[in-house]
């Protein structure tokens, strides 16, 4: 009798016993981040609310891709979609995300909120209206081999405009923008430092340059260790973590002067979100000062991370004055001219912009690289003229913008733009050997 009770028991105690609080998040950060801050998170939900807290994470295989996923879900089921957050890949999305009416506003409380700057280097730390964060700070610049240099007798390129030159043909690592928002944010720069048609020039001639387009930036890193390429366009977690698994000896990261930005990596809940109350306390942890200890601490220490280093920068000013964090000598909040970024066209040509790379860069790489090869040493003005001709007038992106989420107006440009890329290329390669230009 008394083993048929026991046995009562613990049927009704697994079944009654509350469930864990859960957390559904799509992110483009890389695993490491997941784990860490999972596992932190975890840690400090159970010691405040002495609860347990599950986190499942979905990723689309980076910013783009998951932007485009949560947008066509929102198509199907415009109440919610299951998620309660959307974490990381810079600002555009945020911007975009509540344009389209697809992220919930969270005030998060004032003890938190005032300690956060409201700007950074111009950029805004968070949306005024309260629908999105910036967690962490992050730097777009160049991440070199300096072993690779060193043997090809190459100097450290210290602009965007330098990965163009013809020394480093085929020498230069990049990624597509479809698929990694971090790739796409250079891009953009470019485009905002330089102006539409310089900015074009540079980006077709570093394309030249690029010896293979990689789906992601962080494989566009470690390809620069591994010596593949000898510079490359990196977001500055991806080229940190490099320098601190090789070494500065080996490694370097430069953030081009005046030609880049600080750009914060937010966070938002998401409309509909179905752990609301668990998503708010989330961001609450992670604007913290116990969670921005865990982006800049090295692993094992008080409030660290356990096995993998995040190498981001702290949203939090006070962060930086704490002796145990890395890379004490660059602060994000201290450094020096960058240029004035224009968050609401990134954000309106975003998809466009993507588009237009993959037509006249990605999609043709093998024409685009052969052409390149003979246009960099050339005099002939008429083939480098060719060369960097583009289908699109900088005053057309409004028309574009605004349609192009109509597949038939997107599909009838992508294929004209794809077919122009291509026949200019081959038409530049076949003048070559018409004329033998030198």
């Amino acid at each position: 009798m008394k083993f048929k009770v026991f046995i009562l028991f613990i049927i009704f105690f697994c079944f009654y016993l509350p469930a864990a609080e859960k957390l559904v998040i799509i992110s483009p950060h890389w695993e490491g981040v997941k784990i860490e801050i999972s596992n932190a998170f975890k840690k400090w939900y159970l010691k405040k609310y002495g609860e347990k807290v599950e986190i499942e994470w979905i990723d689309q295989g980076g910013t783009s891709d998951d932007l485009k996923f949560v947008e066509s879900l929102y198509k199907k089921n415009p109440e919610g979609i299951g998620i309660d957050l959307f974490f990381g890949g810079g600002v555009s999305p945020y911007i975009r995300l509540k344009k389209l009416g697809y992220l919930k506003r969270y005030r998060v409380p004032y003890r938190i909120l005032k300690k956060i700057p409201k700007k950074c280097a111009g950029i805004p730390n968070y949306d005024r209206s309260y629908y999105w964060y910036g967690v962490v700070l992050s730097g777009f610049g160049i991440l070199y081999n300096k072993k690779v240099l060193n043997y090809f007798s190459l100097p450290v390129a210290e602009t965007w405009e330098d990965l163009g030159k013809k020394e480093y043909f085929s020498l230069v690592g990049a990624a597509d923008p479809r698929h990694s928002g971090s790739m796409h944010m250079m891009y953009e720069i470019i485009l905002q430092a330089y102006g539409w048609k310089k900015g074009w020039e540079i980006i077709l001639s570093l394309s030249g340059n690029t010896k293979t387009f990689s789906s992601s930036a962080s494989q566009v890193a470690k390809d620069t260790t591994i010596g593949e390429v000898a510079v490359s366009l990196c977001i500055d977690s991806y080229a940190l973590a490099q320098i601190e698994m090789n070494g500065e000896e080996n490694m370097g990261f430069i953030l081009p002067e005046n030609l880049t930005v600080i750009n914060p990596d937010a966070i938002g809940i998401l409309k509909g979100a179905p752990h609301i109350e668990t998503a708010k306390k989330f961001i609450n942890f992670l604007l913290s000062y116990q969670g921005q200890l865990i982006w800049m601490l090295k692993k094992g220490a008080k409030y660290g991370p356990d096995k993998y280093s995040l190498n981001r920068f702290s949203i939090l000013p006070e962060v930086y004055k704490n002796p145990d964090i890395k890379f004490k000598s660059i602060n994000p909040y201290k450094i020096g001219k960058t240029i004035k970024y224009n968050f609401i066209l990134a954000t309106k040509r975003w998809n466009v912009l993507n588009d237009m790379i993959g037509c006249f860069a990605v999609d043709c790489h093998p024409y685009l690289k052969k052409a390149w090869e003979i246009v960099k040493d050339t005099e002939n003005v008429h083939l480098k003229r060719r060369f960097f001709e583009i289908p699109v007038e900088e005053k057309e992106q409004k028309l574009l913008w605004r349609n192009w989420s109509n597949s038939v107006f997107r599909n009838r440009y992508i294929n004209e733009w794809l077919n122009f890329s291509i026949e200019k290329y081959k038409g530049i390669i076949k003048e070559k050997r018409i004329y033998n230009y030198e």
